[in-house]
């Protein structure tokens, strides 16, 4: 049997296939370097996810703890009540805020009017601190108690006039009040001048008080004389 000879290359076919080598070879090394960019972009997508979760845990270290709540409960009804606590002591927040609860507090402990005369006397308490609160449950004990000499035939309508506070916990507040009776007489007009100590305090309060009293004002003195007139 005549043995097969081998094939001549011809010289266009030897650069043919040289070229073809050489186009693999660079699509082969083009998919390695794409395939390496991938990898470091994953790699640094990664990393930045890392570090924002160790960012986010050392912000949550320095987080203030939220305040604590305490469960009071009713001994009479056995209602549970949810009590929170402030965790700032203020002298002031401000001009604008300290005339907002001074005219708040004048408007509600010089008023009066039989219908409302339970909300008024709530509020007054809640902004008073408990010597205050003391020397103003007195007008209504006894005979002689506010609600019992006035009862539902007189209203007393109060108009703030000027409120000064210094920032320091002390404020002086010019009103009017006007009594008013329902047997048609005119109203008694009188101008008057209330010199009152306050501050903020950080006394657990029920979640319903807070909402009246969000920022813990209390008025630690109060001292009402008549406006005198040149």
């Amino acid at each position: 049997m005549k043995a097969r000879q081998p094939k001549k290359v011809k010289a266009e076919e030897l650069n043919s296939y040289m070229t073809e080598s050489r186009g693999l070879e660079r699509d082969l090394l083009s998919e390695v370097v794409r395939s390496r960019k991938a990898a470091w972009n994953v790699s640094k997508f990664l990393g930045l996810v890392a570090l924002g979760g160790i960012a986010a845990g050392i912000a949550g270290l320095w987080r203030e703890a939220p305040p604590p709540l305490i469960l009071r409960v009713d001994n009479a009804t056995g209602a549970v009540d949810t009590v929170t606590a402030m965790r700032v002591h203020e002298t002031s927040y401000g001009e604008v805020v300290d005339q907002y609860w001074l005219n708040q507090y004048v408007l509600n402990r010089e008023s009066y009017d039989y219908n409302t005369i339970q909300l008024n006397y709530d509020t007054t308490a809640l902004l008073s601190s408990p010597s205050i609160q003391q020397d103003y449950g007195k007008l209504f004990e006894g005979p002689d108690a506010r609600d019992a000499v006035l009862a539902n035939k007189v209203r007393i309508v109060v108009s703030i006039r000027s409120i000064q506070p210094n920032n320091r916990g002390q404020a002086t507040v010019r009103f009017t009040t006007r009594e008013i009776a329902n047997n048609g007489q005119a109203p008694i007009v009188r101008n008057m001048i209330a010199t009152i100590g306050y501050t903020y305090v950080n006394a657990p309060m029920s979640t319903q008080d807070r909402r009246i009293n969000p920022l813990g004002f209390q008025v630690t003195s109060y001292r009402v004389d008549p406006e005198a007139v040149n």
